[in-house]
């Protein structure tokens, strides 16, 4: 797998020039893509951020509500780019629920289209001037130009791959797309190197069999089998990334990850030559700005030299609370800093791990009261094996008890939901970790926002105590705003008929926020009917209900229709769950907006969607 084959280390061959021409390529096309994503968000800012500021003017001089709408010419196209783009990109048609198969549910068309555009940018680089005809002079050297150019394009692509598995990354940076939502683009350009690392080895190795000195060619040039470890080393990187081995023990596979790619460095650092080894300093360079600056930011979080009003020992003190159906609440009362609704922080207790450290969403949104942070930080996590399974045990175990706990972050770029009419909330069971911070904080600032709807789809009744005083907290303070709020439990295997909510705390509640418990609508259109007549009567009069209906799992279409349709401007739609659920509501959204063609003459408004799926 030389990158010189028999020739000196210290000579460029006969193909440097243009190689290193293709890789320098490779590197602009990359920037132009990373344009893709950049300009558009800066594009949507604007606007978004006009109609936030002309929507509040309304309000505080008329005290009406004013849709948002995209306004002069420039808006409403982006607008019906935005809708055209969002109806190809969305669908996800093919998904799997197995317990392993769900692991290779395919991607979405979005990400699909961006693979498509990847790969053939690689294939014009690596293919382009390389096929040599029978009657050129080149034509003895056909097997070796195309292995050069394959050795090349893989070799230009390790920085890319590094930068991907960042968190400090200029391409969050520009675009405001958190790191975890590349995770996907890290595995399937890690896939791609291993394709064109091969094409590199095989088209040597084939010239070197039918030279018949495959075994000299091994023994005069150590490098190259350094350079078969570094392809073993990649291939055994993308076996050990499959969903369905992460979800064995998250920290085992993120210690071999780091091993095996420090690893792989090493090897492509003897492996290639002295001339090509630039684009290892540069993967060397993103990783070690990466670790430096989390390092640093980790010993300034857990120091407290950045929190406000929170001093003392390292760390952080945390209580744990044992929750129905296997779950355990993280609590730290006096966290000191702010984060997000939506964002997540990893945490580590060395007394339950002493090497553990795992990513949980924060179950609240940040605070502030008389100038300080009042709001605890919470995580409520399900307990699965390793980590959580401890947690979970250690609540159960010495629930009284605090653990002191460090912590790194929050990470994270969650929704703006800001801009929108009406926003459609959908969680199944622990994914209401994500979607109650939004709803908290779009019941303290509403913005644009009209409209919410909260679907939170659990097992069973006793599950509704994870989230029972936040939900009742939301539904008392929206009494008196401009914010109507609908939160709807579905409880999908209730375990009796009574009614999981004491009488006496729904006496508490007010006329306008009854707390309900009702038997679901079989019949799926009377249920649509039924949200959608309760919206267009919160139009002129703003109040809340927080109802539990027990049945069968909804459909994606009765809970994202109604409002949609009701809506007077945009709606933004957060889906937070397994793979199948994200699945149908990215299928549902798409297929809903062109078939009522928003932003192309019809009058309809367009539907984002944001989706979180359990797992990276």
């Amino acid at each position: 797998m030389s990158m010189s084959m028999d020739m000196d280390m210290s000579s460029s061959g006969p193909f440097k020039a243009t190689n290193q021409n293709t890789a320098l390529g490779y590197c602009t096309e990359l920037s132009l893509f990373n344009n893709l994503f950049k300009c558009p968000r800066r594009q949507l800012t604007i606007p978004s951020n006009t109609r936030i500021l002309r929507a509040l003017e309304s309000r505080r001089r008329r005290k009406t509500q004013q849709p948002s709408h995209p306004q002069g010419v420039l808006q409403q196209s982006y607008a019906t780019i935005a809708a055209s783009l969002r109806e190809l990109s969305y669908p996800q048609p093919i998904f799997f629920t197995g317990r392993l198969s769900k692991h290779f549910t395919p991607l979405p068309v979005g990400r699909w289209l961006i693979l498509v555009i990847y790969w053939t940018m690689l294939l014009c680089f690596l293919w382009s001037d390389t096929i040599v005809s029978p009657d050129s002079p080149m034509y003895a050297y056909k097997w070796e130009k195309v292995g050069f150019r394959a050795a090349w394009v893989s070799v230009a692509q390790i920085p890319f791959i590094y930068l991907l598995s960042c968190k400090f990354n200029p391409i969050t940076l520009l675009t405001g797309i958190s790191y975890e939502r590349f995770n996907w683009l890290h595995r399937w350009a890690a896939r791609t190197v291993f394709l064109t690392v091969a094409v590199h080895w095989s088209f040597f190795y084939t010239e070197w069999s039918l030279a018949n000195y495959v075994k000299l060619e091994f023994e005069m040039m150590p490098m190259v089998k350094y350079g078969f470890g570094a392809w073993s080393v990649i291939g055994w990187m993308i076996l050990s990334g499959f969903g369905f081995v992460r979800h064995l023990s998250y920290e085992v596979f993120v210690a071999q990850h780091i091993c095996a790619a420090a690893t792989l460095l090493w090897l492509l650092y003897v492996h290639v030559p002295a001339y090509a080894r630039y684009n290892l300093y540069m993967a060397m360079g993103f990783i070690g700005f990466d670790w430096g600056s989390r390092i640093v930011w980790t010993l300034l979080r857990n120091t407290h030299l950045l929190d406000h009003g929170c001093k003392g020992a390292l760390g952080y003190a945390a209580s744990l609370e044992a929750l129905p159906g296997d779950m355990v609440r993280i609590t730290i009362e006096n966290a000191g800093f702010k984060w997000g609704a939506g964002q997540h922080v990893y945490i580590a207790i060395p007394r339950l791990r002493p090497f553990g450290l795992h990513p949980f969403t924060i179950a609240t949104a940040c605070q502030r009261g008389n100038g300080e942070l009042t709001s605890p930080l919470t995580m409520v996590v399900k307990a699965h094996s390793g980590y959580s399974r401890a947690l979970h045990r250690a609540a159960l175990r010495e629930g009284d008890r605090t653990y002191r706990t460090f912590l790194t972050g929050p990470w994270g770029s969650p929704p703006d939901l800001y801009p929108y009419d009406s926003v459609v909330l959908i969680a199944c069971s622990s994914g209401a970790s994500f979607t109650t911070p939004l709803v908290q904080e779009l019941v303290r600032r509403p913005a644009c926002v009209r409209n919410v709807v909260l679907h939170w789809i659990v097992r069973s009744e006793e599950h509704f105590s994870w989230y029972k005083s936040e939900l009742q907290a939301l539904a008392e303070a929206t009494q008196s705003g401009s914010l109507s709020l609908q939160i709807v439990v579905h409880v999908t295997n209730p375990s009796h008929s009574t009614d999981s909510i004491a009488p006496d705390e729904e006496r508490k509640m007010t006329d306008s926020s009854k707390i309900s418990a009702v038997d679901s609508e079989s019949d799926t259109s009377s249920s649509m009917g039924s949200l959608s007549t309760l919206l267009e009567g919160k139009r002129d009069r703003f109040s809340s209900t927080l109802s539990m209906r027990s049945g069968s799992r909804p459909s994606v279409e009765s809970m994202i229709r109604p409002m949609v349709e009701a809506a007077l401007s945009e709606t933004a739609v957060v889906v937070c769950g397994g793979v199948s659920i994200t699945a149908q509501a990215r299928t549902f959204v798409a297929a809903l907006s062109d078939e009522r063609a928003v932003h192309k003459g019809s009058g309809a408004q367009g539907i984002y969607l944001f989706s979180e799926t359990y797992g990276w």
